[in-house]
């Protein structure tokens, strides 16, 4: 007991040390500052504007989304990497590969069996559709709610995309290239529709939707029946997915929101333990100060949360929003210029390490491994979601320059020579690689193919080298980023031979 005291005497002192260094003016002069520059700071400033009636679509999802049930979609694997730079047309082979959902690895089902699962999801897909004449989607968020905002779209809103590309291989497969390409179409409209739905989580959701599409807008390339007016539209549904706009506003809107969830659990130890999921323990919890031994992880979390509350938060506070204003400028400069994002992603990372801001006193806490709360009401993910961004911006330049060479080679029968000869035909200018500001990279193949790229991730040009994929085509680890030719029937009966570990 004496020990315990002593601990609580250093803790306590500590507390009205760092609570005196660390004054809530830091926090109050900041946001006067960023006030001053324009900045928005509370939710209900950037709160989206009300979608109206006449264009509003979530109706007709959320029924879809009612119809469609809570069962996993059968999901096959398309554009199936076999070989580096090489992938298996899904359609096209004798049965279905993929997976269930379930988590429980790869399955394989007949084409009946598929039929009859994307049978039972069809009237939802239809309902989905409606999304081209009424081409936007509002659900009504609760965003004033904050932390307790419910999402409750965002779960099958994934699951509907999930349904079409199934839906789209089994199209392929029946050569029924329309139905593939409005439901391609349907996915990435949905995706446009919902861009101004202003929350992190939604605009990364919507980034893996866009992923899903990539594969079978590949098996759909693979097909010798598909129509220049409906490669046509599908190119005009991709070009108009717009990430670098909504992440700019879903990251004002986070803003806003970690402003005030921190302010509640700073004015509410209550408050504080419910945005944590904290149920209590030890002594204090239990209401008997009898108790014996003394729970100290619940000491420590008490410590932790009353410094936190006087005084750490304010630091907190302070870095979160100036890592923030960090990351919006870099976006803001990525929205001037679209073409070259990686010094943006740069120079953001750079800024956010130079800002040094620490805890007084939490190298004392850490010691006595008393939570200082960093993670739960900060944490470090401004970086991560500006890679997602460039990532499918890479995804998104690459695809549309697939589509159009198909497009070419439709017309004249052959590949161009140069990705030059597509413009401005089949796209108003040549797609800039965002990693390192030069034209994506491309050129005709003697045996009929043809290689086109990104450099990925390192920014350096490998000649087209798919090196270190592991059988995932945009992989950060691969040296280049190489959009796949078909894979022979020799390399996928040696896959299926030699099957990666």
């Amino acid at each position: 007991m004496i020990g315990l005291g002593i601990f609580l005497l250093f803790a306590a002192m500590s507390a009205w040390f760092t609570a005196n260094r660390q004054p809530q003016s830091a926090v109050s002069n900041y946001l006067d500052l960023l006030r001053a520059r324009g900045e928005k700071l509370e939710i209900a400033e950037v709160i989206p504007p009300t979608v109206s009636a006449e264009s509003n679509c979530a109706d007709a999802v959320q029924m879809a989304f009612g119809s469609m049930g809570t069962s996993n979609t059968m999901m096959p694997l398309g554009m199936r990497m076999v070989a580096p730079g090489k992938a298996l047309v899904a359609w096209r082979q004798p049965e279905v590969r993929g997976f269930n959902g379930s988590g429980n690895g790869e399955t394989t089902n007949t084409w009946e069996d598929l039929a009859a699962d994307v049978a039972t999801r069809q009237p939802a897909l239809d309902l989905l559709q409606e999304v081209f004449d009424r081409p936007k989607l509002d659900f009504n968020l609760a965003y004033k709610k904050g932390a307790y905002m419910l999402l409750p779209h965002l779960a099958p809103f994934k699951r509907s995309a999930q349904a079409l590309t199934a839906a789209v291989v089994l199209d392929l497969h029946n050569g029924d290239t329309g139905g593939a390409a409005t439901n391609l179409c349907t996915l990435l409209a949905l995706v446009r529709a919902d861009q101004d739905e202003s929350i992190l989580i939604s605009h990364l959701v919507r980034i893996s939707m866009t992923s899903l599409a990539v594969a079978p807008t590949w098996e759909l390339l693979q097909s010798t029946n598909a129509t220049e007016a409906q490669l046509a539209w599908l190119q005009k549904n991709w070009e108009q997915i717009d990430f670098i706009d909504s992440a700019e506003r879903a990251c004002e809107m986070e803003r806003a929101m970690f402003k005030q969830n921190l302010e509640k659990a700073r004015a509410d130890s209550a408050e504080f333990d419910r945005m944590l999921g904290y149920s209590g323990g030890g002594p204090s919890a239990s209401g008997s100060a009898s108790s014996w031994p003394v729970d100290l992880d619940h000491v420590k979390y008490q410590i932790g949360k009353a410094v936190w509350r006087a005084s750490w938060s304010y630091t907190e506070e302070v870095r979160f929003l100036q890592a923030d204003q960090i990351m919006l400028e870099a976006m803001r400069a990525m929205e001037t210029n679209r073409q070259f994002l990686k010094p943006q992603f740069d120079a953001m990372q750079t800024n956010v390490l130079a800002l040094g801001l620490t805890n007084v006193g939490a190298a004392f806490f850490s010691t006595l491994k008393i939570p200082d709360f960093s993670d739960e009401f900060g944490g470090n993910w401004m970086a991560s979601v500006m890679s997602k961004n460039i990532r499918i911006e890479a995804e998104q330049r690459v695809v549309v320059t697939a589509i159009a060479l198909k497009r070419y080679q439709l017309k004249h029968g052959t590949w161009p020579q140069t990705i030059g000869e597509l413009a401005p035909e089949f796209f108003a200018s040549v797609p800039i690689d965002p990693y390192d500001g030069k034209p994506l990279r491309y050129h005709p193949n003697e045996d009929g193919t043809y290689l086109l790229y990104c450099v990925g991730e390192d920014g350096v040009d490998d000649g087209g080298d798919p090196s270190g994929a592991n059988y995932q085509w945009a992989n950060p680890k691969a040296r280049d980023w190489v959009w796949p030719q078909p894979a022979t029937d020799a390399e996928i009966k040696y896959f299926y031979d030699h099957p990666p570990k």
